[in-house]
């Protein structure tokens, strides 16, 4: 079997090499069977040969993928799932879009969590808890969709009472759905190796990178350092002499500073800008003392956006909400100190909504100065748009 397997030390990779297994079959036969046997596939010492011929190669590429998934470049699937559990890194999983929805009935009627209602477009969504219709007759509640993923349920879709209860009236939806989220890919959650799991170190800038993403809920962090004496401008943010800045996005205050603390050299100070600090006292476990962990959340700065479009060829019933819905996805995951880019902005439209004509887009900070310019973004700030700050026209 051996002779199966080509190993490329180069780049560590095995490959499995099938080329001459028929015929080692073909010739295993004509030894057992005689040499005068007819090796056609259509006969049934032919048919017996295909059959083994696959078994083998079969056994061949699962050893390879096996050999090869102890390369961490290489692994894919449960493999690259098994190497985070090294890590204690857990890829993402699939979410359920979630919607507002209105419900109208009978008072006191009880709708249990999990009952259902189906979009005009057939997509299934569920009440995530039990609903209680008050007095007034009508109430808000939130459904998710019951397959995973950007499920779409556009305003006034949700509509057809599924497993009603008696006494549920009516539903319906005022609001888009915040979409749901597919698995993480396998690209992606090699990124987030190397981004928060590769590094277990010491006071490296990576370091800090890798303890506060791996905080429940941040979002983002940006580090500086200044290991000079004296103080040193960075992004127009003054660093004292040998301290450290942090700004981050997210997660909770004590464990944010533990995350710091652990990671910051003996000695070295803190810089933090007022009116966006946070100061944590945190207990060192060896002697008990207590030591100040200073630390910045952003400025969030609105992101005000205009478009106008033609449908072209898209076909969605609600462009201006889809145009919405694909800026506020592309901005509101941007990174502290992350400018807002117009190109990304339109690749972010166009690849939404296949088949839209994009006449104009502009951006700002405010709803009187928007322009065609990229937006910078300082690294104590990170960038937001919310969707009551769009406008679109769509033009006939």
């Amino acid at each position: 079997m051996a002779s199966n397997y080509i190993f490329l030390d180069n780049n560590g990779i095995v490959v499995a090499d099938t080329a001459d297994i028929k015929e080692t079959v073909q010739n295993e036969f004509l030894a057992a069977l005689g040499s005068d046997l007819s090796l056609e596939d259509s006969t049934p010492q032919g048919r017996l040969i295909d059959i083994e011929t696959n078994c083998r190669t079969a056994v061949i590429n699962n050893n390879v993928a096996i050999a090869n998934s102890i390369n961490f470049n290489l692994a894919s699937g449960i493999t690259l799932d098994a190497w985070g559990a090294n890590f204690d890194l857990e890829r993402d999983p699939a979410t359920s879009s979630s919607v507002i929805a209105t419900v109208t009935g009978v008072a006191g009627t009880v709708i249990s969590s999990g009952s259902t209602a189906q979009t005009q477009n057939g997509d299934l969504f569920y009440a995530e808890n039990n609903i209680t219709i008050p007095q007034s007759g009508s109430i808000t509640a939130t459904f998710l969709s019951v397959e995973k993923g950007e499920i779409a349920c556009p305003v006034g879709s949700l509509t057809k009472i599924i497993d009603g209860t008696l006494g549920w009236e009516t539903i319906t939806n005022l609001a888009p759905a915040t979409l749901g989220t597919l698995q993480q890919s396998d690209a992606s959650y090699k990124q987030e190796f190397y981004d928060n799991g590769l590094f277990n170190g010491m006071s490296l800038i990576e370091d800090y990178d890798n303890a506060l993403m791996r905080v429940d809920n941040v979002i983002s962090a940006r580090v500086i350092e200044n290991g000079l004496s004296t103080s040193k401008v960075v992004d127009n943010i003054t660093l004292l002499p040998h301290s450290v800045y942090a700004c981050v996005d997210g997660g909770n205050n004590t464990d944010v500073a533990n995350a710091l603390f652990y990671r910051k050299s003996a000695g070295s100070n803190w810089t933090g800008l007022t009116g966006q600090t946070v100061t944590v006292d945190v207990v060192e476990p060896t002697y008990g003392d207590i030591y100040q962990v200073i630390f910045n959340r952003p400025n969030e700065i609105q992101i005000y956006a205009s478009v106008t479009a033609n449908s072209g060829t898209a076909t969605s019933s609600d462009l201006s909400d889809d145009i919405k819905t694909a800026i506020t996805k592309y901005i509101n995951i941007h990174k502290i100190g992350e400018d807002v880019s117009i190109l990304q902005l339109a690749q972010a439209i166009n690849s939404a909504i296949p088949g839209i004509a994009l006449n104009s887009i502009a951006i700002g900070t405010s709803s009187g100065s928007q322009s065609a310019a990229n937006i910078t973004i300082h690294v104590n700030q990170v960038a937001k748009v919310s969707a009551e700050n769009i406008t679109v026209t769509i033009n006939a």
